[in-house]
């Protein structure tokens, strides 16, 4: 089965200038008290200082000390006027229909309508979804405005616009209520409704809200891996866009190419900043079912913007009779939800000098409220225990379990440091090892890693050592029955009612490891089973780490179990569990932010999209001083001194030359020898940095000339010099492939 990647067809849409409309009443069927929508109520009356700004055709909806709110009630249109800096900004860009403007030149096609339109949607037809997998495109100005198919209500802070897409007899809600720094915009779910004969597939929230023109300076951020910025001006909008679903592609839709290791989206957060101000907007309903997209400019539109669009089904395909080539057949399902949620985006503004990217980081930062994390700087360490290598006795293949690392390894290995400095994390030593066969709920150490005393006597040699450490479970895939976990009842079913293959890819060529069993997702309610059960078998002081639990997210369609409620799932599970120890994750989805206290691995870099013109720390700046996390070293310590990561290093104990022709070869050259004094030496000049900076925060990263700059709250300033000869910024001179610091004291 493969995922089917939504493509929009790129038939012309008719632009006409805007033209007013009298106001429509609703079409029959739909009521305005519906549930999921505010109550109505009357215009309120405003000053007569508050509606000399309203501009023409709009009516004052909401005000406040430092915003007005304006409405179009006859097309649902908004603009928003900030009184400090007399700026309006409205929710589309009306110039590209204006034939007198310049502007209007610049744009072409469907882009004219998307830019003026408060939502856009992408639909298919249920009679013919089997055959095809591109869904159909409208917006809201082309197919609602343009045909007065719009009803706008007043409501308490702000204002209600409907829009009927006659073609296809469907009505969506949108709502736009005024806050104290900002608009929050809100997609009403309950009144997503079609004709039989559809389905909608997305709905996109202000396509052309936050777009900038690509003549005036600034970028829009996108949170790909670490975080990523667009400037306006690229002029690469004709060979790519960006588009990912926030938190990952969903799991239990089989994908057809792997493309190598993934720089997730683990933040519902994207922005833009076009001269002196900027715009933070932040997914606070829905972000589960959202994708964060972008578009540069080009030959077709001087604008580069940023948006999110709500997905309210997948499309997923399937190979009938896929051994008989010439027979072979594709077709085509799609998700069919029986309710829909609320899809939420709050928009704050700020201008002037704080008005970048840092600010976003802040706006996030402030938005999440983490509790400080006053720990000291450490090493971040991840071993692994038990494996297995393919043998034969008498021509009979078995399997060979063997320790990677044992316990007492573990304990060999981490006495190797000064005690207080190592964060540790054991992965795979309960049950069938780090390749986990089965899902084993309880607490069972492999037999080749050590007993369960073997296992009490580290826990004490850790505590001695004064190591914050956790144990690694895998709950979320296993390859067979057993433990009273079926690998046929308790795996999640695709849109087809059929397992999702998960398989190991080889590394250099990200073609699958066929020989190999794949594994299977666990229903989200097992996962949650087994993580109770072992809670209450596991009596020690180590921390706990849930693998893949803060990267991977997925649906369950056979039960109708999708991502929203796999979250909550989850969230349960870590808040029972994070009662009672310690928990760390490897790459962390926001959702986790409250329950952990550590990231094993997070990216320091965005997935290399061509649209982006640089890297930034954004998940870095947000995070610290709140949770800890780490960057993989990569033969310099210049990364997390830059972005104030631990240092993070694997290994084992076992001769990783014998590991070469295994399943395991990824470990090769893993030996913890191999690594031990380079780990040492990192941690060294590392904390020497952070041992005062780690529960600051990180609230500004600059490049100029290949030194970064890196600021935290203190006032300290971080100098690192990734190039090959001396540089000087801001009058600090920093030697080559060096760092450092000033400010501090």
């Amino acid at each position: 089965m493969k995922r089917i990647i939504v493509s929009f067809l790129c038939a012309a849409v008719l632009v006409v200038s805007f033209c007013s409309c009298s106001k429509k009443i609703l079409p029959t069927g739909i009521s305005v008290k519906s549930a999921g929508l505010s109550d109505t109520v009357a215009l309120p009356e405003f000053s007569d200082e508050v509606k000399a700004f309203a501009p023409e055709e709009y009516d004052v909806v909401a005000d406040n000390s430092s915003l007005s709110l304006f409405a179009n009630l006859t097309t649902g249109d908004f603009a928003l006027y900030d009184k400090a800096h007399a700026v309006y900004h409205y929710s589309g860009k009306w110039e590209v229909l204006d034939p007198e403007n310049p502007i209007s030149e610049l744009n072409f096609g469907r882009i004219k309508t998307d830019l003026v339109s408060l939502i856009s949607i992408n639909y298919v037809q249920l009679s013919t979804i089997a055959g095809t997998a591109v869904p159909f495109y409208m917006n809201s100005y082309a197919y609602c405005i343009m045909n007065n198919k719009v009803t706008v209500d007043t409501i308490k802070d702000g204002y209600r616009a409907t829009f009927f897409f006659s073609d296809i007899e469907a009505y969506i809600s949108v709502e736009i209520v005024l806050k104290e720094d900002g608009i929050s915009a809100r997609i009403v779910g309950s009144e997503i409704k079609t004709g039989n004969d559809y389905l909608i597939t997305s709905i996109s929230l202000l396509p052309g809200f936050m777009a900038g023109y690509e003549k005036n300076d600034g970028y829009c951020f996108v949170p790909s891996g670490s975080g990523a910025l667009i400037p306006l001006d690229s002029g690469r909008g004709d060979t790519t866009e960006y588009k990912e679903p926030v938190y990952g592609e969903d799991t239990a839709l089989a994908v057809d190419e792997y493309k190598g290791p993934a720089k997730n989206i683990y933040v519902p957060v994207y922005g833009i900043k076009e001269n002196d101000y900027a715009i933070t907007a932040i997914i606070s309903e829905g972000d589960v079912y959202a994708d964060i997209q972008a578009n540069a400019n080009g030959l077709t539109t001087c604008y580069t913007r940023v948006y999110s669009t709500y997905t309210t089904s997948s499309i997923e395909s399937t190979t009938l009779f896929e051994s008989n080539f010439e027979n072979q057949r594709i077709i085509y399902g799609a998700e069919q939800r029986s309710e829909f949620t609320d899809y939420t985006v709050d928009y704050h503004f700020n201008y002037g000098n704080k008005a970048n990217y840092a600010w976003m980081a802040e706006c996030y930062r402030d938005y999440l409220d983490l509790k400080a994390n006053p720990e000291a700087p450490k090493l971040a360490i991840t071993l692994y225990g038990a494996a297995y290598k393919k043998a034969n006795f008498a021509g009979v293949p078995y399997s060979d379990d063997f320790a990677l690392t044992s316990f007492d390894d573990v304990s060999k290995i981490v006495s190797e440091f000064e005690s207080g400095t190592v964060a540790l994390n054991m992965s795979g030593f309960n049950g069938t090892g780090v390749d986990t066969e089965e899902i084993t709920p309880s607490f069972s150490p492999a037999s080749v890693v050590g007993s369960k005393n073997d296992f009490k006597k580290l826990v004490g040699d850790l505590k001695d050592k004064k190591t914050e450490a956790y144990y690694d479970l895998n709950f979320l895939t296993f390859k067979s029955t057993g433990n009273g976990y079926s690998v046929y009842s308790d795996v999640c079913r695709s849109i087809f009612n059929t397992r999702t293959p998960i398989y190991k890819y080889m590394r250099s060529t990200y073609v699958p490891v066929n020989n190999e069993n794949p594994s299977y997702l666990t229903v989200p309610e097992m996962v949650y089973s087994a993580s109770a059960n072992f809670l209450k078998s596991y009596d020690y002081s180590c921390g706990l780490s849930y693998s893949g639990l803060g990267e991977m997210l997925y649906s369950d369609f056979k039960s109708g179990g999708n991502r929203r409620v796999t979250v909550e799932i989850f969230k349960k599970l870590l808040s029972e569990a994070s009662d009672k120890k310690g928990i760390a994750l490897e790459g962390a989805n926001a959702y986790t932010y409250p329950y952990i206290s550590r990231i094993f691995s997070m990216p320091v870099t965005s997935d290399g999209n061509v649209l982006f013109s640089r890297d930034i720390p954004f998940l870095q700046m947000v995070l610290h001083g709140s949770i800890a996390y780490s960057a993989e070293y990569d033969g310099s310590v210049l990364d997390s001194i830059a972005f104030g990561a631990d240092p993070s290093f694997y290994g084992v104990m076992y001769n990783d030359s014998e590991l070469f022709e295994t399943t395991f070869n990824w470990l090769y050259g893993s030996t913890y020898t191999n690594w031990l004094e380079k780990a040492k030496a990192a941690y060294k000049q590392y904390s020497s940095v952070y041992s005062g900076l780690y529960s600051e925060k990180f609230v500004d990263y600059e490049e100029s000339d290949g030194v970064s700059v890196s600021t935290f709250s203190d006032g300290t300033k971080v100098y690192v010099n990734r190039g090959s000869s001396e540089a000087t910024v801001d009058g600090v001179t920093v030697g080559a492939n060096n760092y450092k610091v000033v400010g501090r004291g």
